[in-house]
């Protein structure tokens, strides 16, 4: 019975090492880069100014897929990285904006809270996939290999790493000030790794530094000025090159210091070498069966945020992380060897251009800001003409949150009003709203067929137990909010939705292909290349085109 057992081990051991007859080997690794904030154009924009072995090698060597949009209408971070290895949108996996509101509970949930789980390496609230619905390429690559695969996801941010990792990762890492830390979801103590490069002094070595310009004067012919009023400059780097990298205080290493090394090109830095330790430490690719490593670098986020896509600060961060990307291929190169691992680009989602900037350019462009305030404020004032003030210091409105709007239950049940029907008052009185595109209702979106792709979008973001009431999208080029700086994004217009989608190694045909596809595609395509079960819940097609 013994030798039964161990011969059944032995052939099952075979059957997830060695390819059948004819078939070629499984990659060593599968790679998925995400870069926070990341639209297409940046690869066509910025691309003279690009080295030969990064985002150029990605091009040219894999296939591209230059038309990969988003389908759905919150184009958040959130959202963006739970469809980059599930296939699935929020309408099925749950994850409908960075945050939503629970109106039973009367508080808000961020996506990846989890108050049963603790902070492994810092202090701070808990944190999981348990919000997550449905499966990753990961957890079907763990599932299908008998849980010998590694799968290994780390960020700048805990909702990148998570969502992307997924329910059965072994781990997901993300920063906590000087720190890579983890969740007891995973495991109770830091390896010890990671222990070695928290204690190195890795972040904390970038303090006292200057982002300096990388590229020539002539790549800022088509930016925006240097210093526009519309920047931010915040923790400390001001709106002009260079930049210090010490926060509010240069003396001595304050929060603030680790808010300015994650809005540099040092941020990147930082979590490109953690993911060369991520591969040694865990032996990835190198146990004879196939790992994935997901990396999301956040810091092109954090930039895009500060100063803007038309900024040269931008720019200088797009030409960084190229120069980041060609080194960790050349890495993985050396580690592994060239052609034995897959690797992926995508975004998460792209970005507006600054209303500020457009209004400098063309005064009287349709463009601006639409204040949280005026927002609810037209909803109340409507909902208070149909049916009456709410009683004292009671609002219609309990909670907005990523362009949903929750009503307050006790509100809608003492003046009588359903709360479908609030919804359709409300909803009415913000289309009037300078910079509202349109708002829909639950039920409109529950019932109603999709007239518009918007419609279709609107959809695929809504979840009906995590969604609010009322769902608004804004006009293209309007903003939520009401300081007159910064940029942002969120909707789901070209410049916020389309992003790249790159696939480069073995079975995959380079080429440019110009065809309508999703980085939703990107799970089905890599479960395709690599003999893995699809995802639940996928709507994502394998890449066909790209597939020798």
């Amino acid at each position: 019975m013994r030798i039964r057992l161990s011969l059944f081990l032995a052939l099952l051991s075979a059957l997830f090492t060695y390819p059948a007859a004819g078939q070629p080997p499984p990659p060593r690794l599968v790679v998925v880069i995400t870069i926070d904030q990341f639209p297409y154009e940046y690869l066509v924009r910025f691309g003279p100014w690009f080295g030969a072995g990064g985002f150029r090698r990605l091009m040219a060597g894999g296939a591209n897929f230059t038309h990969a949009s988003y389908k759905h209408a919150i184009t958040l971070t959130g959202p963006g990285h739970a469809v980059i290895l599930s296939g699935s949108y929020g309408n099925q996996n749950g994850i409908v904006g960075n945050s939503w509101y629970d109106i039973d509970a009367h508080a808000p949930v961020y996506c990846v809270e989890d108050t049963t789980a603790k902070i492994v390496g810092a202090a701070g609230p808990g944190r999981s996939p348990a919000n997550f619905i449905g499966s990753t390429y990961g957890d079907e690559l763990r599932i299908t290999t008998g849980f010998r695969s590694k799968v290994i996801a780390i960020s700048h941010k805990d909702r990148a790493a998570i969502l992307t990792g997924g329910k059965l990762a072994n781990a997901a890492y993300w920063i906590a000030d000087s720190s890579f830390v983890t969740s007891t979801y995973y495991m109770d103590a830091l390896p010890g790794w990671v222990r070695a490069f928290n204690s190195s002094g890795a972040v904390n070595d970038y303090f006292g530094r200057f982002w300096h310009s990388r590229v020539p004067q002539e790549a800022f012919l088509g930016t925006d000025a240097d210093d526009v009023p519309y920047e931010t400059g915040g923790a400390g780097l001001g709106r002009t090159f260079p930049h210090p990298i010490t926060g509010g205080n240069s003396r001595a290493i304050t929060s603030s210091f680790y808010d300015a090394v994650l809005t540099s090109p040092y941020g990147n830095e930082i979590l490109a070498s953690f993911a060369k330790a991520a591969l040694r430490g865990e032996q990835l690719g190198r146990r004879g069966v196939t790992d994935l490593l997901a990396v999301s670098f956040s810091s092109n986020d954090y930039v895009g945020h500060a100063f803007g896509p038309q900024s040269r600060e931008a720019l200088d961060m797009s030409v960084a992380t190229d120069s980041i990307i060609a080194d960790f291929l050349s890495f993985l190169d050396a580690e592994l060897g060239a052609g034995s691992y897959i690797v992926a680009l995508t975004s998460d989602h792209g970005v507006s251009p600054t209303p500020e900037y457009l209004l400098r350019q063309r005064p009287g462009t349709d463009a601006g800001r639409v204040p949280s305030d005026s927002i609810s404020a037209r909803c109340e004032a409507a909902l208070n003409a149909r049916w009456g003030t709410p009683p004292s210091g009671l609002r219609w409105i309990e909670r907005m949150i990523d362009r949903n709007i929750y009503f307050r239950r006790a509100v809608l049940q003492e003046l009588r009003a359903a709360p479908e029907e609030a919804a359709r008052v409300a909803a009415g009185a913000l289309a009037r709203l300078r910079g509202i595109a349109a708002a829909y209702t639950r039920g409109q979106i529950e019932t109603g067929a999709p007239r518009s792709p918007l419609d279709e979008k609107v959809k695929r973001s809504y979840h009906p137990l995590r969604s609010g009431d009322l769902m608004f999208v804004l006009k293209p080029y309007f903003l939520q909010g009401s300081a007159p700086r910064g940029a942002s994004h969120g909707e789901p217009y070209p410049y916020s939705a389309h992003v790249p989608l790159i696939i480069m190694g073995a079975g995959v045909t380079p080429g440019w292909f110009a065809i309508d596809t999703s980085p939703a595609d990107l799970a089905a395509t890599l479960s395709a290349l690599t003999g893995i079960e699809f995802t639940a819940q996928g709507e994502g097609r394998v890449l066909t085109e790209a597939l020798r």
